[in-house]
Formats: C-alpha cells, structure tokens, sequence
C-alpha cells in the first residue's frame, strides 16, 4: 500500500497515526538494521532484539518524531545507541547468566575463591528461581534455547510452533531474566 512513498511520507503517515506506514518502515529497515547490530553482536536473537526495542520505542513516539536529517539517519543512530545501552546494561548479566548455564562443565573450584563460589551458587539459585517463575511456553523455549543450545528453527519444530514465536519467547524469557537477576549486574 505505501511501498511507492518516501521514507519521509510514511513519517508523516505515521504521525497521523497510520499504523500501515510504520508497518512499511519496519519491513524496509528490519532486515538491514538487524544486519548492522549482528555485526557487533554476533547474536541474531540479540540483534533482533534490539531493532524490536527501537521499533517500539518509535512506535510509542510517532506523534512526535521529528527528523532533523533522513529517517534512515535517525533509525541507524537509534540502533547505534540502544546497542551500545545494551552492551554497557546486558553484557555482564548475559555472561553471568550464561556462566551459571555452563556451569555443569565446569567445576566451582576454578573460579577464585569462596567469594566467587558463594556469588555463583547465589546466582545459580537466582536464575533457576527466574526460570521457575517463566511462563510455560517461555521456560520450555528457553531451556531448549540457552541451556539445551538448540537453534531457533529446532526449537519451532519440536514445540510446533513458527520461528517467529521462538523469537518472542526468547526475548520475552531473556528481558525478564535481566531484570529478575537486575541485583547481579
């Protein structure tokens, strides 16, 4: 419907309130924006993760947008900054999280010191109470994904359900695990 019109009409569009419009920028930018944060990341689900957080954000803000240079500028900045929020925000819980996943192979006496054991048995406790408190469908999908290591599209198949469902789990499970484990960071 909106395919033909500038980046700038579909602002404007969606100022108006035109929820087709946002739909148009979202499919032009998804992909390349998706593209741009994996290279930093190295995570698709991260990377989507961010690009849906931008979108939202500029969903929440669409009678006010004001762009001072194209929206292609004004995305790609957008993304630039909540991925640099995230690497500063999600990095050090993201590496706990993952540690007390991992932490079946390798053994506490590793790690220096008692302080170091209490802290990862306190976090362990923390993250399966975390998991515990899951929605069904969000816990089965995290297991399978952080702790059972399955792609996205072996996850789908085997709960019978799309990719992008898996994608919402996962994204879902993860920003509650954050903030539950908020006091480990």
């Amino acid at each position: 419907m909106y395919k033909g019109y500038t980046d700038e009409q579909l602002v404007e569009l969606l100022r108006q309130g035109k929820d087709k419009a946002f739909d148009e920028l979202y499919f032009r930018y998804r992909d390349p924006l998706v593209r741009f944060v994996y290279i930093r990341m190295k995570s698709i689900s991260v990377s989507e993760e961010i690009v849906q957080e931008v979108f939202t954000s500029i969903w929440e803000r669409r009678k006010k947008i004001l762009l001072q240079k194209s929206f292609a500028a004004y995305i790609y900045t957008s993304v630039r900054y909540t991925t640099l929020d995230y690497i500063k925000s999600h990095t050090i819980s993201d590496q706990y999280i993952q540690e007390v996943l991992d932490r079946n192979t390798v053994s506490l006496n590793s790690y220096n010191g008692t302080e170091d054991s209490i802290y990862y048995e306190e976090l362990q406790i923390a993250v399966d109470k975390a998991a515990s408190l899951l929605p069904k469908k969000s816990k089965e999908v995290f297991i399978l994904s952080r702790i059972k290591h399955y792609s996205n599209k072996e996850i789908a198949d085997e709960l019978n359900v799309s990719i992008e469902t898996v994608k919402y789990h996962i994204t879902y499970a993860l920003k509650f695990m954050r903030t539950y484990l908020g006091e480990f960071n």
